[in-house]
């Protein structure tokens, strides 16, 4: 893995875990966690964090897909990229993204999470993988390349496998 600083693509970690329903359903806990993140791990905001409170749709609980249960939808734009957040009160449960162009450690999210929204069995996932970028030494790809669907997409097109 490569080390702080070293990183030229950036960092992208998705963070999925449990926490307090009391915080994850209140749009104002969410967004403070939010603003203390992104000045904790020393990114900085392009605006004020747009925050959504989500509507629980009794008629749609326990019924799959899910959606429409409640909680709160935040997005933070950075000048480096973004952090945002989906919330479940009633599982209760989150998924956060993290990605920035600058290097940070995904330790302090964990730990900010933890505080803010009483987070526990957290799983921080880093996907900084998919950001390596091998670069054409001598042409272009084409513009007809095939698109590529499953871990192949997330491997990228390449000049290799095109033939």
């Amino acid at each position: 893995m490569k080390g702080l600083f070293e990183m030229p693509e950036g960092r992208h970690v998705k963070v999925l875990g449990r926490g307090l329903a009391s915080r994850l359903g209140n749009a104002t806990t969410v967004e403070t966690m939010l603003r203390e993140l992104v000045e904790l791990l020393g990114m900085r905001l392009l605006g004020a964090p747009h925050l959504y409170e989500v509507e629980t749709e009794i008629a749609k609980l326990g019924v799959e897909p899910f959606e429409d249960e409640g909680g709160v939808t935040g997005i933070c734009v950075l000048s480096t990229s973004h952090c945002s957040i989906h919330t479940w009160p009633l599982r209760p449960f989150f998924v956060m993204d993290v990605y920035s162009c600058r290097d940070f450690d995904p330790v302090l999210i964990e730990q900010h999470l933890a505080k803010r929204l009483g987070a526990y069995d957290v799983q921080v996932t880093d996907v900084s993988f998919a950001l390596e970028y091998e670069y054409a030494k001598t042409h272009l790809p084409s513009r007809t390349a095939p698109k590529l669907d499953g871990r192949e997409g997330l491997r990228g097109w390449s000049s290799k496998r095109a033939g």
